[in-house]
């Protein structure tokens, strides 16, 4: 990657980026966000239900291990930890934000956002930040509180 990048060669990246994302890979996955002002919280800041929007579709690499199974004594327990790789101009484009918190819903599993990583930057300039990338867990249905949508 050269050192000086021009806001077209940016831009040109970004048209391949969304072309790549939306019509080679196209993994679509539904974003619900949590409605803060809904929520009710305790004193420590901790909520036992919470409401999302409705789901958001939205196109994203995703990079996951195979599903690990534990058992503790009481039945078994699936843990998998995902990653998902958006592009930034496309969350731009719908005016969503993924946070921590929020639920990703993706080949008939959900995951909980546990750390939203914006610093992607190109020619290693702040203007030139082009994804965003979430860590996330699988989460049990049961504690979610969504409306099922097909994509």
């Amino acid at each position: 990657m050269p050192r000086f990048v021009t806001e077209r060669d940016f831009q040109f990246f970004q048209h391949i980026n969304k072309e790549i994302v939306i019509d080679v890979v196209d993994l679509p996955v539904v974003l619900y966000k949590i409605i803060p002002d809904i929520v009710s919280i305790n004193i420590y800041g901790e909520s036992t239900s919470k409401t999302r929007y409705r789901g958001i579709n939205l196109h994203a690499l995703v990079q996951y291990p195979k599903t690990e199974q534990a058992s503790e004594g009481f039945g078994f327990d699936s843990n998998q930890n995902v990653e998902f790789r958006f592009v930034r101009k496309l969350l731009q484009d719908v005016e969503v934000y993924p946070e921590v918190g929020d639920i990703i819903g993706y080949d008939a599993n959900y995951y909980e956002i546990d750390n939203v990583n914006e610093v992607q930057l190109i020619a290693g300039r702040p203007q030139f930040d082009h994804s965003v990338i979430c860590a996330a867990h699988l989460t049990r249905r049961s504690s979610l509180n969504i409306e099922e949508t097909h994509v």
